[in-house]
């Protein structure tokens, strides 16, 4: 094997390592732009709550039957959870945007 077909393999390996590291890179950042990079997104975090609930009253559903005290049980604890995210969509866009030092008094 030549010298100069050893170089040419070599550089074409290199290349293809800078290239996948690149793309990983920027597949990151592109992350970061949407929003995906952490749980930072507040409506994705309160249908995660629901969904955790809904499951939560499926399975009580399946363990304990469908009576009329686990109904009124269930309608209480749905009307918790709107509640807190009431409370918390107030927490989190308080009239001047997400700023806490902003903040005005309700």
């Amino acid at each position: 094997m030549s010298v100069r077909t050893l170089s040419q393999s070599l550089t074409a390996a290199i290349l293809a390592v800078a290239f996948v590291a690149f793309i990983g890179v920027a597949g990151g950042s592109v992350a970061k732009a949407q929003g995906r990079y952490c749980d930072n997104n507040r409506n994705f975090h309160q249908f995660r709550e629901r969904e955790a609930l809904r499951r939560h009253q499926l399975r009580e559903r399946y363990l304990y039957g469908d009576s009329y005290s686990l109904r009124n049980h269930q309608q209480r604890e749905w009307g918790d959870l709107r509640r807190h995210q009431r409370f918390e969509r107030f927490r989190y866009d308080n009239g001047y945007g997400r700023y806490p030092i902003y903040r005005r008094g309700y």
